[in-house]
């Protein structure tokens, strides 16, 4: 499921390139135009993608919650077994030396793989977090280089307006002076 998501993603950055690479030289600049509307869809759908990489990561957490609820009701289930074992062996002295000893060391072994448990379930969550945060860190940097660069190219299409204007009014001003 999160193979397809990236690759769901990756096709919509793709398009997101191409509407890139397709967009139409402008006439006197090294800007391109493109179509507004098909980049912000990509942008959006690219949005609703990445919330499902999250809900997984929000998955890993509660199953790693499970297992360690698990882990600690096997290790009470085999702590009541000892003391069990224990209260029927407490007659013998060295029995019961020992039934303490095996007790002591069920609970510490459970301990440990809780602790495996949990530590290997942050670790994954940690990774899968990661992940999704460079994911989006990428995909912000690439949104707004290109909100950068149209921009810019606004920029520079209102300058040269601006400039034509002037060279305009100041050919209408010499021709009224002429004419006077």
């Amino acid at each position: 499921m999160e193979n397809s998501r990236c690759g769901e993603i990756a096709i919509l950055l793709d398009q997101l390139e191409d509407v890139v690479e397709d967009g139409k030289p402008s006439f006197l600049s090294g800007k391109i135009a493109i179509d507004r509307e098909q980049m912000i869809d990509i942008i959006r759908d690219i949005r609703l993608k990445l919330p499902t990489e999250v809900q997984q990561s929000i998955w890993i957490v509660e199953e790693r919650n499970k297992i360690l609820a698990e882990a600690q009701k096997e290790a009470h289930i085999i702590i009541e077994e000892a003391h069990e074992k224990l209260e029927n062996l407490i007659e013998h002295h060295e029995i019961t030396q020992y039934a303490s000893d095996r007790a002591e060391n069920i609970v510490e072994t459970a301990r440990q793989d809780a602790r495996q448990i949990h530590m290997g379930s942050v670790e994954y969550a940690e990774d899968v977090f990661k992940g999704v945060e460079l994911r989006l860190k990428t995909s912000l940097e690439i949104i707004h280089r290109e909100v950068q660069q149209f921009e810019n190219y606004i920029t520079d299409v209102l300058r040269e307006l601006y400039d034509n204007r002037q060279e305009l009014k100041g050919i209408t001003n010499q021709i009224n002076h002429t004419r006077e």
